[in-house]
């Protein structure tokens, strides 16, 4: 799961810098021990503007401080090192989006809904105290569209104590083998080829890959939720194949008609087990270092699951 800084849970409550920096603290110390969360905890590159105390912003609060190390830690952090959700903001064609009247286009709990809307796996995570508990509750429900033309309800995952946060987000895999153990584990409707760790053997192991492709499957794990008995999707699933599957920025495309005959040993995938063939053409895509995952699409009639063959490089590389 990646979880997003709620910037809307932060309204200058905290009596001074102080008392921010003890809210702050715990979530830089657990931050610090997990690597894992240092790349998958987001938050907008406006963060540091929103307003700690009454009088000072994130920003200003952290340098009234004075404590250098401190202050270098989290500037860092909200200034430098990031992630930032907005360099690489979740396309929606209707993109607004309220809280309780409030724009989150914008915010952590837009950026939020747009991946929840898109199928993936996010959460938020917000500030809270004695007194001002407005969001220590869960879900948080987001308006999509305009409140005279709204689109839908997105119910969004909230966390305020940083236990939770530590149990939702999952260790990230530091090898090929421990991330294809962690996808058998974590996409119950997929099957994956045991074959799969044989087309990593050799590459270059990269976190920015893991992070998309784990992306990608999510988007499959949730268009096999979002299958009937006979075979079709129900509305949710079929909106996400559309919005997926068309247009230049499209995740999931099929290869062109020349690359399907000049690869179509290479595109040709053995089940090792049973020794079916299976000609898998279509392929979600993973600019960084372009890697592909190749899949059985159309599944044959009745079947719920996705076939995973294929995780690797890309295949038609001429």
């Amino acid at each position: 799961m990646e979880i997003f800084l709620n910037d809307l849970s932060l309204a200058g409550q905290f009596a001074d810098p102080f008392a921010f920096r003890a809210a702050l603290q715990p979530l830089l110390e657990l931050r610090s021990k997990r690597v894992d969360l240092q790349r998958t905890l987001y938050c907008s590159s406006t963060f540091s503007t929103r307003s700690a105390t009454p009088v000072h912003s994130v920003r200003e609060a952290i340098v009234e401080t004075r404590d250098r190390l401190y202050i270098g830690i989290v500037l860092r952090w909200l200034s430098k090192a990031g992630p930032f959700w907005d360099e690489d903001r979740f396309p929606n064609p209707d993109d607004y989006f309220q809280f309780e009247g409030t724009d989150v286009t914008d915010q952590g709990l837009g950026e939020v809904s747009r991946r929840v809307l898109g199928g993936l796996d996010a959460g938020a995570f917000s500030f809270v105290d004695e007194a001002y508990n407005r969001f220590k509750r869960t879900p948080l429900i987001v308006l999509h569209g305009l409140e005279e033309a709204p689109l839908g309800n997105v119910e969004v995952c909230n966390f305020w104590e940083l236990a939770d946060i530590a149990n939702a987000v999952d260790l990230r895999p530091t090898n090929w083998k421990m991330m294809v153990k962690k996808t058998a584990e974590r996409f119950d409707l997929l099957t994956f080829s045991p074959t799969i760790l044989d087309y990593l053997d050799g590459e270059p192991f990269h976190d920015g890959v893991v992070n998309r492709l784990f992306a990608l499957l999510e988007v499959l794990q949730t268009l096999a939720y979002e299958t009937q008995a006979d075979g079709s999707f129900m509305a949710k699933g079929l909106e996400l194949w559309q919005r997926h599957t068309r247009g230049d920025k499209a995740w999931f495309t099929d290869e062109s008609e020349t690359n399907k005959i000049e690869f179509k040993s290479e595109l040709t995938f053995t089940n090792a087990d049973t020794r079916e063939r299976y000609f898998c053409t279509w392929h979600g895509k993973v600019k960084l270092n372009q890697f592909r995952i190749h899949f059985q699409w159309p599944r044959p009639s009745g079947q719920r699951h996705i076939k995973v063959m294929y995780i690797g490089p890309k295949i038609t590389r001429k």
